[in-house]
């Protein structure tokens, strides 16, 4: 029996491992035992040996094997060529459809809302038509061209192959560029249907994407919840509201998690959307804990205000409400002026001065029931305004003292002459009774005395009729004097340190959004950033939004000041001067400077309009022949000098390294203010 043969062997057994034989039974089986011994046998190996037919099939299975390797080859490319070109086509369809029904707009621009956005889409549709017929016009003169060539400088037949050869070239160049573009997309599936070309991330994965990326509400709302799922910050609903402008606006239900959470994670978020630094605003709802609204800023959303136009001489009244700006919201910025006492933070750039403060003194000034007052003990505030002040500009701790000494008799004094005259409970603000709004700026920078001054008037003067605007930059007790910021019914933060926002706008401020914090100041004239962009919080300002403040020129500004002095302005009422024992400042306000200290204060000026605050003696004396030739056009440095001696300015000290020179002797402008 052999093994070849057998075809009951277990079905399970591997007969790789079974050596082919048989069992050869002996001729005697003398000694044999049924029951002890082994079957009697034998096996004999077969040699191994190949198949007689196996050489005669070798040639030809050969010559069938490589030709039907080629065979394969060429349909496996032909199969991918066409995958690739399929693919491209189909993309190109539908890219084409889009681009010339320009969903693309339409998806930018969160929907058609308006006949103005219909119009506007109607007119790119037939801009992208026209454009496409353009396309296919220079194709087909392209085309016309190349036969023109091939029948006259290739004397080909005109009718005969030479019509075929452009179309054809044509056809070619435009089915490898579809079959290149879909092998594009089909190595990139990171691509987005409604992509063109890869970016840097994929809208369908988990990863967070620029929000530049997202082409509809709904790339939005998945941008969103991307970039929050990143941070650890679950979501029961994100629901895009819309795009106003220069924002989106996406309403946000947390799950798991807290609005100050978000807060914390503001600039990673702002990382991940990609967007400018600071540009992810939070608007907490009050009424429910895990509810908000996100605004991710994608440019200046106050860039298109139109630049306001300045008030009539003695067109206003302090009880209305009057526009200072415009909220990001697109809503008006409308305060009314009376009975605000006003705290105004922001660093060096934020734009206090040349921005909030100017906008509120031109309304002011425009007032026929309001006076205002310029205090700076350091710089030159509010300067353009010289002449429609109630007095000329106060600069130099000595002098702001002194007028908050007379401001604090006054609001002393008013509150005798208003029950005298039967005003009520606060004072009623009228031309012959004015509203008082002194104005002093860089505060921080006051004496120890004239702080302690301005906290007094600040507690007195809210039934008297006067009304404190003071600025700096920053609002510790240290800086302030006291803690007295929450004394102030209206606080504005510009770009401000984070450790203000407590103190100015209250305990968890930044956690409600408010973050002036993540403003930045302008680099420059040319670079303005956030500047005049400001948190506010005060009668009905409670949500964190921006507003941005009028932006007056100084030019608008010298001719709507020369135009109220000519018109005349109101100043201090005779009861209140009499009530506060001041009676002698009735003759015109201040005294007159004599000569030699009118010196000074034009010295004063010259350094301002510099933009210095150290000056040598030298540059000094030129500055002030070129300021007032009449006057100063044969002063020299030694009579200079002489003059300051005599007026109290002293002798010239070490300023510092300056001009070029180490530390050479000249005058601080801290010290001419002094004298003012």
């Amino acid at each position: 029996m052999t093994t070849e043969m057998n075809r009951g062997l277990p079905a399970d057994w591997d007969l790789d491992k079974i050596v082919p034989g048989e069992v050869v039974v002996p001729d005697s089986l003398e000694g044999y035992d049924d029951e002890d011994d082994i079957a009697p046998g034998v096996v004999e190996v077969y040699e191994p040996g190949t198949p007689a037919l196996h050489k005669v099939g070798s040639a030809a299975m050969v010559a069938a094997a490589v030709t039907g390797r080629a065979v394969g080859l060429t349909a496996r490319t032909s199969g991918t060529l066409g995958r690739w070109f399929g693919h491209g086509a189909k993309a190109v369809a539908y890219l084409g459809w889009r681009y010339v029904r320009s969903h693309d707009y339409q998806e930018n621009i969160g929907g058609i809302t308006s006949s103005a956005d219909w119009r506007r889409n109607d007119d790119l549709r037939h801009r992208r038509w026209k454009l496409l017929g353009w396309a296919a016009g220079i194709t087909g003169a392209l085309n016309l061209s190349g036969w023109i060539a091939l029948t006259t400088a290739g004397g080909m037949d005109p009718t005969g192959v030479s019509m075929a050869i452009p179309p054809t070239g044509t056809g070619l160049i435009a089915g490898t560029a579809v079959t290149a573009y879909g092998r594009y997309r089909l190595n990139r599936p990171d691509i987005a249907p409604e992509a063109y070309i890869a970016e840097q991330d994929d809208p369908d994965s988990d990863e967070p994407f620029p929000l530049a990326m997202c082409q509809s509400h709904g790339q939005v709302e998945e941008c969103v919840s991307r970039a929050l799922a990143a941070e650890g910050i679950g979501t029961r609903a994100v629901r895009a509201l819309g795009f106003r402008g220069k924002f989106w606006e996406i309403d946000v239900v947390l799950k798991g998690a807290t609005v100050g959470k978000v807060n914390a994670a503001a600039d990673q978020l702002d990382a991940h959307f990609d967007i400018k630094q600071g540009g992810t605003l939070i608007d907490p709802d009050p009424s429910a804990s895990a509810h908000l609204a996100l605004r991710l800023v994608t440019g200046n959303p106050f860039e298109d205000m139109a630049r306001p136009v300045v008030h009539a001489p003695d067109s206003l009244d302090i009880t209305d409400a009057h526009n200072f700006g415009r909220c990001m919201d697109a809503t008006s910025l409308d305060l009314v002026l009376e009975g605000l006492r006003i705290l105004v933070i922001g660093v060096s750039g934020a734009a206090k001065t040349t921005g909030v403060l100017r906008d509120l003194a031109e309304v002011v000034t425009a007032c026929h029931n309001a006076i205002a007052l310029d205090m700076d003990p350091v710089k030159d505030g509010l300067r353009e305004f010289e002449g429609v002040m109630a007095v000329p500009p106060i600069r130099g701790n000595k002098a702001c003292e002194q007028w908050l000494e007379h401001l604090v008799k006054m609001a002393k004094g008013r509150n005798i002459v208003r029950n005298r005259l039967n005003m009520g409970d606060t004072w009623v603000a009228t031309r012959k009774h004015p509203a008082i709004f002194p104005f002093i700026d860089e505060f921080i920078y006051l004496s120890l005395r004239a702080k302690e001054l301005f906290i007094e008037l600040l507690r007195l003067a809210k039934q008297s009729g006067i009304y404190p605007v003071a600025a700096g930059q920053d609002a510790t007790s240290d800086a302030m004097g006291d803690a007295i910021a929450d004394s102030f019914t209206l606080r504005i933060m510009l770009a401000s340190r984070w450790d203000d926002i407590r103190i100015v706008l209250g305990q968890g401020a930044a956690a409600k959004g408010f973050r002036p914090d993540r403003l930045v100041p302008a680099q420059n004239k040319q670079i303005k950033n956030d500047a005049g962009q400001s948190y506010i919080k005060g009668p009905g300002l409670e949500r964190p939004l921006l507003y941005g403040w009028n932006e007056h020129s100084r030019d608008g500004i010298k001719q709507a000041v020369a135009d109220r002095q000519a018109a005349g302005r109101p100043w201090f009422d005779r009861d209140t001067l009499a009530a506060a024992g001041l009676l002698h400042l009735a003759d015109g306000g201040s005294a007159a400077l004599s000569g030699d200290q009118q010196i000074v204060a034009d010295a004063i000026e010259v350094m301002a309009d510099a933009g210095v605050e150290r000056i040598r003696p030298e540059p000094l004396t030129e500055a002030l022949a070129r300021f007032d030739p009449d006057a100063y056009g044969g002063l020299t440095v030694a009579a200079l000098r002489k003059t300051f001696r005599d007026v109290g300015v002293g002798a010239p000290v070490p300023i510092g390294d300056i001009d070029g020179l180490r530390n050479p002797r000249g005058y601080k402008l801290e010290a001419l203010t002094a004298l003012t």
